[in-house]
């Protein structure tokens, strides 16, 4: 059963998407997910009480752009829903995290991504890895320069933010930025402030694609913000992704390998041989299974 009204309330895209997508560059869009009963206050108070702490992560709502490291709060089970409910008067910042781990949110970040994909001109099969986030904090928060390693679809649900994209100073900042989020020391938080190169100003029912390993950052108005970001991986990135987990692990043996985007046929080589060992890690976990 589709969880979306109809006509369509996803992001409203097109086939330029795919173009953007295969370039890694950020555009705005429209949709019509305000007032989808999913992604009421209600409904996030209540996804977030039934997700529990271990799939929220806290942060005080005020805090400088640049934060090489997150500070996250503890965060009473009793106390979740509460929060949610009371931004506008509270300086908290919270992400649900994997809200696909519910059955209903599930089916809702799939129909988003399907039918994202076949308004863009897509594969649907080819958009895996699928995941949602539902972002809420309190006035003039922010969210510090940071990157994902994900294709995003961020959708504004209330409030208004200012979403800015900027980019690495140097090919040698973003190497070293990744390797950063590749030891796990970042979780994509940046050193250091990028270039900035573009806004958007974000309301309830506008929204951006946001590209992998693209830097950006928000800035909260003077209301509480809710919003729902959509991810998945596709060839591209995923490929990629594989040839940073293998340059990191050559790191730790001493070896110093070529960046990745350095030496193209290097690089498929290597997806190609990550692959293989994933492929080998799960029939060996398979055949353990039995």
């Amino acid at each position: 059963m589709s969880t979306l009204q109809q006509p369509w309330a996803g992001p409203q895209v097109d086939a330029a998407l795919a173009a953007d997508i295969a370039v890694r560059r950020p555009r705005g869009f429209d949709h019509r997910l305000a007032g989808h009963p999913l992604m009421s206050i209600d409904a996030i108070a209540e996804l977030g009480q039934e997700l529990g702490p271990d799939s929220i992560s806290a942060e005080d709502a005020v805090k400088p752009l640049v934060t090489a490291e997150p500070a996250f709060r503890e965060l009473a089970a009793e106390a979740i829903a509460d929060r949610i409910r009371s931004l506008a008067a509270a300086d908290s910042w919270f992400t649900l995290l994997n809200i696909e781990q519910e059955r209903a949110y599930r089916e809702l970040v799939d129909e988003l991504v399907e039918g994202v994909a076949e308004r863009a001109g897509l594969d649907p099969a080819g958009l895996r890895r699928r995941m949602g986030f539902v972002f809420a904090s309190s006035p003039g928060s922010v969210t510090p320069a940071h990157f994902d390693i994900e294709h995003s679809l961020l959708m504004q649900l209330r409030g208004r933010r200012r979403l800015s994209f900027g980019r690495f100073g140097s090919p040698e900042v973003r190497e070293r930025e990744i390797n950063r989020y590749w030891t796990g020391s970042s979780f994509g938080r940046l050193e250091s402030m990028p270039e900035p190169v573009s806004e958007l100003e974000l309301g309830p029912g506008s929204g951006a694609y946001i590209p992998p390993y693209t830097p950006h950052w928000l800035s909260n108005g003077e209301e509480a913000s809710y919003s729902l970001t959509v991810t998945f991986f596709e060839r591209s990135n995923e490929d990629e992704s594989r040839v940073q987990v293998l340059n990191e692990r050559l790191r730790r043996l001493g070896i110093t390998p070529k960046p990745y985007g350095a030496a193209p046929a290097r690089d498929r080589s290597k997806a190609a041989l990550m692959r293989w060992y994933a492929g080998m890690r799960r029939r060996e976990e398979t055949s353990r299974s039995h």
